[in-house]
């Protein structure tokens, strides 16, 4: 979905003060309004150039020196890329047949040199959810040896029941690093601006590796306080999403596909044929589809657009797998 109305009017007259460098209070401002929506503090909040900035630091400051990160797989693989690069200890535990994440396994995998838990959930490129009973029940106890980072970039889609942000966890002081976005339902992925809730002592470890145009960016400063404050459009968003999920979904169903439990704006499904070769015939009809996610490579993550633009994938879709 496109920025809100309100996001679109903050950008055009937040261009006049583009050429300025740190002279808008839009900063301070946006993390007062987070903090109040979450009953927690400024000092619990730090920003980030997209959620990813954030997910890299963590990476940096505990993966360095050889620190074990864990992870589920696959999910997404910012973590892992980085990781890698600063030669930190990378520990994957495939997820269950079901797509949750192996709670039991993560438990067993984890070790006295964990010092990073990557969780995401929903879950990309799966889109499903691990429900918060198992989830909190795991993070309660590995915080008390690592720091636990969920990433919750798709929470605003969410409609199964059982599941349940963390931020309460980071107001009750446990070791919990939750990370949100305004790139998904508010629908400013190109502004780059994410946000980091933890502990205050966490976010003084982090937020210095913030790069400076995580506050200087004043146009996607001033776009992402006026999304957060325009919950009407994220109504309309979510309810958009579920139509365009639903003709997806029904057209799976009809062609006995298989797919995850999609809690996102994105539906992954079983193809029966490599992915590359899927992309290469969707590309043919004018459909972009997702990369290869080892080791599901004969599955597909799609993106779901407005679901009068989903005509365009149904068609693609049948001749494709006719």
């Amino acid at each position: 979905m496109t920025p809100s109305a309100s996001a679109r009017r903050a950008m055009r007259k937040s261009l006049a003060k583009a050429n300025l460098y740190n002279m808008d209070i839009a900063l301070p401002e946006l993390k007062a309004l987070i903090a109040k929506q979450f009953g927690l503090t400024p000092k619990h909040i730090f920003v980030g150039v997209g959620s990813t900035e954030i997910l890299n630091a963590a990476a940096f400051i505990y993966g360095k020196n050889g620190g074990e990160i864990l992870t589920s797989d696959p999910t997404f693989e910012s973590i892992h890329v980085y990781g890698k690069t600063i030669g930190a200890s990378l520990k994957k535990v495939p997820l269950r047949d079901d797509f949750e994440m192996d709670i039991p396994a993560l438990r067993r995998a984890m070790s006295r040199k964990t010092k990073l838990i990557y969780v995401c959930n929903p879950n990309n490129p799966t889109g499903n959810i691990t429900p918060d009973r198992k989830l909190r029940s795991f993070c309660e106890e590995a915080t008390k040896k690592a720091l636990a980072f969920v990433d919750e970039a798709y929470h605003e889609y969410v409609r199964d029941r059982r599941y349940k942000s963390l931020i309460d966890m980071v107001k009750a002081g446990k070791n919990v690093l939750v990370s949100r976005t305004a790139s998904k339902i508010h629908g400013l992925a190109g502004m780059r601006i994410g946000f980091g809730i933890a502990k205050p002592e966490i976010v003084s470890e982090l937020e210095p590796y913030m790069t400076a145009m995580s506050l200087n960016n004043i146009v996607g400063l001033r776009a992402a306080l006026a999304s957060y404050q325009d919950t009407d459009h994220q109504v309309f968003c979510l309810r958009k999403n579920n139509e365009a999920r639903k003709v997806v979904t029904d057209l799976l169903d009809e062609m006995g596909r298989q797919y995850a439990p999609s809690e996102t704006n994105f539906i992954f499904f079983h193809t029966g044929k490599p992915i590359e070769q899927f992309q290469a015939e969707m590309q043919k009809r004018g459909v972009r589809v997702g990369r290869p996610f080892p080791p599901y490579l004969d599955w597909c993550r799609l993106s779901l657009v407005k679901p009068e633009q989903m005509s365009l994938f149904v068609r693609a879709f049948r001749e494709v797998m006719a």
